[in-house]
């Protein structure tokens, strides 16, 4: 490829990301607000006591309360672990532990920006479906759990009882500074370097991929909903930053189910917390929430499919207008907000981390997969 034809497919991929991200900003900083408030006020201590309560109440409660949490798959394991510590029932846990990664305040904003209204109203419910359906699958598996076995067995590590508690009646000057920090600091060192990646993707398929090429590979009906699940699977993105990759998906041709089946999948199966939730509830407990996770992401890609192809309904994606030829000045003004706020982020560093993150996670995939060979090897 001559160095003129290279620097017209960069020029083309910095274009497409350009739009993709002048569109997404105004969305992207509303979520982190909104993130940096639902941390202030909903404390983890109110959360403890509201799921910390026996019966299908607490399970409901834990399932609502994740979907708007904005926590990836690394950072719910913690917090999950923390509520089992404070009483929370296994399946208020698990109800929890599955809707939170999938989705969150930030993730269905930036959802309503790329892919539509509809979309950004069904991916909620489609958590809050596979959380309630993985809760009740372990509640059926219970009955045929002995004592001995190794769910039973699995214990809660004990949390550290000198940690000093947090300070009482904070004033409002001091929840507005929490909240703006962990909103516009925390959370992009969190998912900045995923969002960035996320947006250079998208630009690459948005500018290389042709029109016929996504959905000649991925196909249709059932294959496409599978072939979406093995991609989405392996794939270490958080809500936020798959949004805009299901999104250009969908701009090229896959299903408005396959683009769920990505969304809820991809999130949620991050292989490193998988192996902590194996040591901290068992075996029995990950295969119970993978198996939740993969089964009600299929059945809910299909059930849509179906119902938008009976109702002849079409999701356009808002990604198709061209918003570099009709932006506003808000809509500059946010991306030279978020812009700022990415590039401070990874001048501090945050890339580094986010790296080490993908090389661990890369890792334990591969020792998994090792382990299966070992296993299903004949002796």
């Amino acid at each position: 490829m001559s160095a003129e034809k290279t620097m017209a497919v960069l020029i083309d991929i910095l274009e497409a990301t350009w739009e993709v991200f002048l569109v997404a900003s105004p969305y992207v900083l509303l979520g982190l607000g909104a993130a940096g408030l639902l941390t202030v006020l909903i404390p983890s201590e109110k959360v403890s006591r509201w799921l910390g309560q026996p019966g299908f109440g607490a399970t409901f409660r834990a399932a609502c309360l994740g979907i708007p949490l904005p926590l990836c798959s690394c950072a719910v394991v913690p917090v999950t672990i923390e509520l089992s510590r404070k009483g929370a029932s296994r399946e208020a846990s698990l109800a929890f532990l599955v809707s939170t990664p999938e989705t969150g305040v930030d993730s269905i904003l930036l959802t309503w920006g790329l892919m539509g209204p509809l979309m950004a109203i069904l991916r909620p419910i489609a958590a809050l479906v596979t959380s309630l359906v993985a809760a009740a699958s372990s509640l059926f598996a219970a009955t045929d759990r002995g004592p001995g076995s190794e769910s039973d067995s699995a214990t809660i590590p004990e949390s550290n009882p000198s940690s000093p508690s947090p300070p009482m009646s904070p004033g409002l000057g001091d929840l507005s500074r929490r909240a703006l920090r962990y909103g516009f600091v925390t959370m992009v060192d969190e998912i900045g370097f995923w969002l960035v990646s996320g947006f250079l993707l998208t630009g690459i398929i948005t500018a290389l991929v042709p029109e016929d090429f996504v959905e000649a590979a991925v196909g249709q009906g059932p294959r496409a909903l599978i072939t979406m699940l093995l991609i989405g699977v392996p794939l270490y993105m958080c809500a936020s930053a798959s949004t805009p990759v299901a999104a250009a998906l969908m701009l090229k041709g896959i299903s408005p189910g396959a683009a769920l089946v990505f969304l809820l999948a991809g999130p949620a199966t991050n292989a490193s917390s998988l192996v902590v939730i194996a040591r901290v509830f068992g075996r029995r407990f990950v295969a119970i929430y993978l198996g939740s996770v993969i089964v009600t992401a299929l059945g809910m890609g299909y059930a849509l499919d179906l119902a938008l192809d009976r109702l002849g309904i079409a999701i356009q994606t808002p990604m198709t207008i061209g918003a570099s030829e009709s932006a506003g000045v808000v809509q500059l003004a946010c991306a030279a907000i978020l812009g700022a706020l990415l590039f401070w982020s990874m001048a501090r560093g945050s890339w580094r981390s986010a790296l080490r993150e993908l090389g661990g996670d890369l890792k334990t995939w591969r020792t998994l997969l090792r382990r299966n060979d070992r296993g299903n090897s004949p002796s």
